[in-house]
Order: C-alpha cells, then sequence, then structure tokens
C-alpha cells in the first residue's frame, strides 16, 4: 500500500521491536489503523483526507508565511487575499485539508425535557464540588487558562433564566458562581483590556516550551505566574474574545456595569490589534467586536483577517486552521456578524464542509453554541438543524449514562442543550 511517513515509520519501529516480517508488520498496522477509524494508506478517515503536503509544498508555504503576516498587519484585505490565493495554488488539493481529525460519536435520540437539562447540568456542576466552591468565593483555580472561567461564566448566564424557572432553589448557588467567577476576571484583565496567560512552564511541555522561549527573545512579561504582555503572535485575541464575550452577557443579564465595562474594554483592546496570519485567533476578535456592537470593525477584521483565507472546500486552507476545532470557531464568528450576502458567500460553505464530516465521522467536535446560533439565522437548512439536536445528545451522552452524572464537556457546552430542547 502507498503509506504515509508516520506508517512508514511505525512499520519499521514494529518491525524492530517484534521481530516480525514487514508483511507482518504490515497487516498488524493495518489492523490498527480500522481500530482508530484511519483508512488504508493512512491518508484518510472515513473517506475523509489529511493533509500530506509534498516537500515542495512545505518550503513554499514557509516562504509565504512572513508575507502573509505582513500583509495582515497592513490591514490591506486585496493583499491578503493575493498571499492566500497564491498559497492555495501552492497547496493545490491539499487547501483547506486538516492535519488530524478524530473519529466522532453516533447520537442517539435526545430524549430530555427542558426541566432535566437543567437538572443534569446542575448535577454535573455539583461532581466538580471544590472547584466550583473555590468560584463562588471569587478564587483563582490552579494553573487554569483564562478561558476556563470564561467557559463557565458563559453556562451561567445561559442557565439562568432556566434555572429560575425549572430550579429557583438553586438560583441562588448559580448566582453566586456567576457573580465569583466574574470577580476572577475582573482581577485578572489588564489595564489595556487584554487578558493575561498563565506561566505554566514546569506543568504544560507546550506552553512551557512556548513561553520559554519568548522569555528568551524578550517578548513577554510574567508578573504574578501570569504573562501580562499580549502575545506577539496575537494569540491573546482567544482568551480576550471569549473572556471579553462572556463579560457582556454576565452584563447584560445583571445589567451590572463593571461586567460591561470591562467586556467594552476588551473589545476596545481588540479594536486595535493587528491581524494576525491565524486566522481562527482573528475570528475570536470579530466575535467580540460584534457583541460589543462594533460592527464595522468586526466587519473590517473579517474582510482582513478572516475570509481570505477560505479555501474551495469550505475550510480554511491551512491545515491547523483547517482542523475542526478552529473551523467551529470562525464558524462562531461568522454566526456572531449576523446574515448578510457577503457573509453568507462564507457561511455557507464552511458549514456544508462541516457538515460533511459529520455525515462520514459522526459528531466530531463541541460546538452547541456555535451551530445553535448558526441554525437559527438558516431554518431551511435540514442538515443544520439536525446536527444541532445530535451534538445536544452527544454532550448529554458524555455527561450521564441515565444513572451517573459527570460534567464529561465543557460547561458552556452542556448549557446550550438546555436552549435546544423544550
Amino acid at each position: 500500500m502507498s503509506s504515509s511517513p508516520l506508517v512508514c515509520l511505525c512499520l519499521m519501529l514494529v518491525s524492530i521491536a517484534a521481530a516480525l516480517t514487514p508483511e507482518e508488520a504490515e497487516e498488524q498496522l493495518s489492523e490498527a489503523e480500522k481500530a482508530v477509524g484511519i483508512d488504508p494508506g493512512g491518508w484518510s478517515m472515513a473517506g475523509q483526507p489529511l493533509f500530506h503536503p509534498t516537500a515542495a509544498m512545505e518550503a513554499a508555504l514557509k516562504a509565504e508565511g512572513p508575507k502573509l503576516a505582513a500583509a495582515m498587519a497592513s490591514g490591506d484585505a486585496k493583499a491578503v487575499r493575493e498571499i492566500t490565493r497564491a498559497m492555495e495554488s501552492t497547496l493545490g488539493d491539499q487547501a483547506g485539508v486538516p492535519d488530524g481529525r478524530r473519529m466522532g460519536q453516533k447520537p442517539s435520540e435526545l430524549k430530555l425535557s427542558r426541566a432535566k437539562a437543567v437538572k443534569l447540568f446542575l448535577a454535573a456542576l455539583e461532581t466538580q464540588g471544590r472547584a466550583m466552591r473555590t468560584l463562588m468565593n471569587g478564587e483563582l483555580l490552579p494553573d487554569q487558562m483564562v478561558r476556563v472561567y470564561a467557559y463557565v461564566l458563559d453556562a451561567c448566564v445561559t442557565m439562568h433564566p432556566h434555572v429560575a424557572l425549572h430550579a429557583p432553589e438553586r438560583l441562588a448557588d448559580l448566582d453566586k458562581l456567576l457573580r465569583g467567577t466574574a470577580r476572577v476576571l475582573l482581577r485578572l484583565q489588564q489595564p489595556e483590556g487584554h487578558f493575561p496567560f498563565p506561566d505554566l512552564r514546569g506543568k504544560n511541555i507546550r506552553f512551557g516550551d512556548m513561553t520559554s522561549k519568548q522569555l528568551q527573545n524578550g517578548s513577554i512579561t510574567i508578573e504574578d505566574g501570569w504573562l501580562i504582555t499580549p502575545d506577539p503572535a496575537g494569540g491573546s485575541q482567544f482568551d480576550t474574545g471569549v473572556c471579553g464575550v462572556a463579560l457582556l452577557r454576565a452584563g447584560e443579564l445583571l445589567k451590572e456595569e463593571s461586567y460591561l465595562a470591562a467586556g467594552r474594554r476588551a473589545a476596545e483592546w481588540a479594536a486595535k490589534q493587528k491581524c494576525c496570519a491565524n486566522f481562527n485567533y482573528n475570528a475570536f476578535s470579530v466575535s467580540l467586536l460584534a457583541r460589543a456592537g462594533l460592527k464595522e470593525a468586526a466587519l473590517e477584521k473579517f474582510h482582513v483577517g478572516v475570509a481570505p483565507g477560505q479555501a474551495k472546500n469550505g475550510r480554511w486552507l491551512d491545515a491547523h486552521n483547517a482542523r475542526t476545532a478552529y473551523h467551529v470557531i470562525i464558524l462562531r464568528a461568522l454566526a456572531d456578524l449576523g446574515r448578510s450576502a457577503e457573509v453568507d458567500a462564507v457561511a455557507l460553505p464552511a458549514i456544508r464542509a462541516l457538515l460533511d464530516e459529520f455525515d462520514a465521522m459522526g459528531i466530531t467536535v463541541e460546538a452547541l453554541p456555535e451551530l445553535h446560533a448558526l441554525a437559527k439565522q438558516h431554518p431551511d437548512e435540514e442538515r443544520l438543524q439536525k446536527a444541532v439536536r445530535d451534538m445536544a445528545s452527544t454532550l448529554v451522552n458524555k455527561c450521564t449514562d441515565g444513572t451517573r452524572v459527570k460534567l464529561g464537556a465543557q460547561p458552556h457546552q452542556l448549557a446550550a442543550v438546555v436552549e435546544v430542547v423544550e
């Protein structure tokens, strides 16, 4: 068979370690591929392609990287599009192909009332008792990125009116969790408006190494265990985007001016940031700016930092942003912009690309708030409506087997189930 470099390496290692013949090793590896859903040859899963560039492609893309970054920083959408079209031409049929996939979950029938969805959410939170009590007191959790607090806050906002209706005796505790988590975010927000990143050296290999390199080149400052300077590569748009949106939602719900002011400050910071070469980072700022009512700034970032990167298959052209986890981040930004001819021209192919993966592989990602927002805007897209129900079902199944309960999904994802069921 025609094997990927990874498969060839595995064949060699298996042959050496187990003293198998190449034929025996290949047979065993073929069985392993089947077990995880990889198609024969190693370049697709359930018929969905995996990125496999040539050496010439990789070299050409490396050369285009600085040009894309410069075009993004210039704010010139035409210049960005010229670079992305050149990259797409270089990639050929590899444009918009992710460098990783995973088999998804098959949904079951969603048999859950709204009242039971509230009960499941509250029971799932109870399994995280110590962490929830810490947040209720407005205290930090150890070694957590600030996005974790945003997810909890966002979940509380979504659930607040439903708990008030279906479990009013629990509303005081939910309100305490909401306010305590918001206090954490207010404390962590930097004067400029962005949110910091934890110093994870010695605790996380990937982020620890990243921090060490940035310290060595003098591009960051660390205080009290936090990287307080914005990520030079644009990554601070991620945490600032989700935290800013969560604070705005919380402020709108409770009419709390301190939350609204913090959310606006985050949006003002995002508006000043130049677009970067990572399309999904830019998408976080699009979502925040749209939520803050800064539609013109959101559209400008869409024109420069998001739309030009879409490949013909509906995904984003580089293998990283083509991953499904990042694809749905961009989809959320498109939903937050609202429908228009120019947004639909990007959103509809992107939605179809995601649904094609779901049809082939099952539900491969947690993205219920993202899909539900799109489904409300596209009520005639039957496949999208079905995907929302299917995703809600898989989230419920991750959190309960019908008897035991756990927080098996991100809290804001589980909370979104309540708005899908009746």
